[in-house]
């Protein structure tokens, strides 16, 4: 284990720092608050220092043998990167109400094992929360989709 687990600390090392380099290039914070760099920085920051802490503290190489992971044999994997997969290809199409909701009952129901209706609901409320907050508190505006348009003309949602 310690020595994947160091392969891929140096990669997030890696990955913070050219990260940092691109960040940097945006403003951290603005006349009127924090700027598009700020949150990106903050947690290429987080990154960097997960990535040293296990540098410096690699792990128990006997916990685990080298090679023990299997993620493509991983149904909560395989899941959630199907439904990561699935949310990218359909976002242009659809929308952001629509893939988010398959998206997340999917993730629940064959990844987790979690039954249909407890995966239902908590897709729902999941997706009309972000939906409240986001798209009616705050006015972030959603990729247009079909449910887009039907919450923007009952005044639900702004951007759309």
């Amino acid at each position: 284990m310690t020595r994947t687990a160091r392969w891929v600390a140096l990669g997030g090392l890696a990955f913070a720092l050219l990260g940092w380099r691109e960040a940097s290039r945006l403003e951290r914070w603005g006349w009127d608050g924090p700027g598009p760099g700020l949150v990106p920085q903050v947690l290429l920051v987080l990154i960097g220092l997960a990535a040293l802490a296990v540098l410096a503290w690699p792990g128990d190489a006997t916990a685990e043998a080298e090679g023990g992971a299997a993620p493509h044999r991983n149904r909560t994997f395989l899941a959630y990167a199907a439904a990561m997969l699935g949310v990218a290809l359909a976002l242009p199409y659809a929308g952001f109400i629509l893939p988010m909701l398959l998206a997340v009952l999917l993730m629940l129901r064959l990844g987790e094992g979690a039954r249909w209706r407890t995966a239902g609901l908590y897709a729902v409320a999941l997706t009309a929360g972000t939906v409240l907050l986001f798209g009616t508190l705050l006015g972030v505006p959603f990729p247009p989709g079909p449910v887009e348009h039907a919450l923007s003309g009952l005044g639900l949602l702004r951007g759309a």
